[in-house]
């Protein structure tokens, strides 16, 4: 009994020795399994990783969208405020340029009453006076045979100083064609001109002053 009790006792003691064995081997293959998940996994690492840009790029979307949005409230007004019109000139006795397309309807008729104002009241103290306007834009439509009822007094007014040589008239032919403007489509007394930039250049050469 002795030896039989020694035996389950040395096979007790053997248990006892493998099931510590066991707990050892077990913990010591987990703990590396745990510390590989948080500091040698890839997948982990790089998921974090990816998460840090992932939010900065968000908030910065964001960012940028609203400084996208700034120029687009602010592009209206700047387009819609042109100032006011310029209905009153200072004219002298010497030659000018005035470049219609730099103007509104208001400011060339404005422009062409106080011309024949002046004329009419003071003529000698004017006969130097020469005042010389170029068509180059969307203006040409003012001047078109489809539009003269529309712009009548317009038309006659600048048809009857230039008949007095005291302003004259003329026209773009680069602009002319790619608006698609003929040339009966305008009146005889406007004069046309290859290219309305050369044409102003040469002219404030020769001394001519902008209006």
């Amino acid at each position: 009994m002795t030896l039989f009790y020694g035996y389950h006792s040395l096979m007790r003691k053997y248990d006892f020795f493998r099931l510590f064995q066991l707990a050892t081997l077990t913990l010591a293959g987990i703990i590396p399994l745990l510390t590989g998940c948080e500091q040698n996994n890839p997948s982990a690492m790089d998921q974090t990783k990816i998460q840090i840009p992932a939010v900065a790029g968000a908030e910065t979307s964001v960012v940028s969208h609203a400084e996208l949005q700034t120029p687009a409230v602010a592009a209206p007004e700047s387009s819609v405020d042109r100032g006011p019109a310029q209905t009153q000139f200072t004219i002298g006795n010497q030659s000018y340029l005035f470049d219609i397309s730099d103007h509104t309807m208001e400011e060339l008729e404005a422009l062409l009453h106080r011309a024949e104002e002046i004329t009419q009241v003071e003529s000698e103290k004017f006969d130097q006076l020469d005042i010389v306007m170029i068509l180059h834009g969307p203006d040409i439509d003012w001047f078109r045979e489809q539009n003269y009822e529309n712009n009548k007094k317009l038309v006659d007014l600048a048809a009857k100083l230039d008949a007095f040589d005291i302003i004259d008239l003329k026209v773009c032919e680069t602009t002319m064609a790619k608006r698609g403007v003929n040339p009966e489509e305008l009146p005889a007394f406007i004069e046309p001109v290859p290219y309305a930039p050369d044409e102003m250049a040469r002219l404030q050469q020769e001394g001519y002053i902008n209006l």
